[in-house]
């Protein structure tokens, strides 16, 4: 049974979607349709080659019904500089990223990376991520998205039945990706030329044409990554399986989303928990009730938005940062801080 999720893609309406990432969804939906737009407007200006095979909004060829969730698998082959980059944003699956060629800069959870030819990017549908610092430079990028039925650590992995992987190779698997947060591995030959393979089936065919050859690369690929992964040996982390570590990670991405409809049902049903549960986590992890966490949030995004260039308004910083009057933010924000909004925005205006 689905989840119903509080936050959609229509919900996230006042900035540009790749820049405010929701925390957890109904599996099946999309986050941020728009986010590979530039990318595919590069492409049909001839500034970059892409070819993938996809389902849902991802850009290429879609796969109907199959390779059942594989969200996307294909390639960019970037000769120059480029004016985009893929802004931070989620999965909804298992992201397996290699660099073939050139370089690329990427951000996993606010840290920054530099992938060289020959490295892979791991990243898992909880973490926020961005591809290109400040664009993408000359590269040629081969990835594969696998849709696990995980939107939380916490939650068991549902395996594809193509995937001829045995019960314990992939329960191996899913230790090394769900119980370590390393981003970056090296890639090694193997790996490599499956990269490449894949690459030529996704050019070369029509998913009608090459599903077969398709499934043979990508279980090659499961199972050669699984050796390289244990051949560099994280160092795995069971807490990071437990809910309190999903509570953690929504209430570190809840200030991407401040500007949403909270209630302390819904901060839970982000989580999969009990409002006590939830409530109880928050307190551990932040000493604060959840709707303490949120306003304080908020109030420190309202103070950054007073003191930036952009001048706005007591009402427009209210809203933006998620409350319902401004009436109800100055009463906060004078509690916290000792002094009124416009106190800020009258020294803004006279600076």
């Amino acid at each position: 049974m689905k989840r119903k999720s509080k936050m959609t893609v229509e919900d996230i309406t006042p900035v540009h979607p790749a820049d405010r990432p929701t925390v957890f969804r109904e599996p099946g939906s999309m986050l941020y349709a728009d986010n590979c737009k530039d990318l595919q407007a590069a492409a049909q200006r001839g500034e970059v080659e892409l070819k993938a095979w996809t389902r849902g909004s991802y850009p290429g060829l879609s796969l109907q019904h199959r390779l059942p969730q594989i969200c996307t698998v294909g390639y960019w082959d970037a000769k120059t500089e480029q004016d985009w980059r893929l802004a931070r944003h989620c999965n909804e699956g298992i992201k397996l990223a290699y660099v073939a060629r050139g370089s690329l800069h990427v951000d996993v959870d606010g840290v920054s990376h530099r992938l060289v030819q020959g490295q892979l990017l791991v990243v898992r549908p909880w973490q926020l991520h961005s591809i290109g610092e400040p664009n993408v430079g000359p590269s040629r990028l081969i990835w594969t998205i696998l849709d696990v039925g995980v939107r939380r650590p916490n939650e068991q992995w549902t395996w594809p039945e193509w995937v001829l992987l045995s019960d314990h190779e992939k329960e191996c698997l899913k230790k090394l990706v769900q119980l370590n947060e390393k981003p970056v591995w090296d890639a090694g030959s193997e790996l490599s030329k499956i990269y490449e393979s894949i690459a030529h089936i996704v050019r070369d065919r029509l998913p009608e044409q090459g599903e077969t050859r398709l499934k043979i690369a990508l279980n090659s690929l499961f199972s050669c990554l699984l050796e390289r992964m244990e051949v560099q040996a994280p160092a795995l982390n069971h807490n990071l399986s437990f809910m309190q570590n999903t509570v953690l990670i929504f209430l570190k991405q809840l200030e991407h989303a401040l500007d949403q409809h909270w209630t302390l049902d819904a901060m839970a049903e982000e989580c999969g928990l009990s409002r006590t549960r939830f409530a109880d986590y928050c307190k551990k992890l932040k000493n604060m009730t959840p709707m303490e966490y949120l306003t304080h949030l908020r109030l420190e995004h309202g103070i950054a938005l007073l003191a930036s260039e952009q001048k706005l308004t007591v009402t427009e910083v209210a809203f933006q940062c998620g409350f319902n009057s401004s009436q109800y933010f100055s009463s906060a924000f004078r509690r916290r801080f000792g002094h009124p909004p416009s106190e800020m925005t009258r020294k803004q205006c006279e600076g």
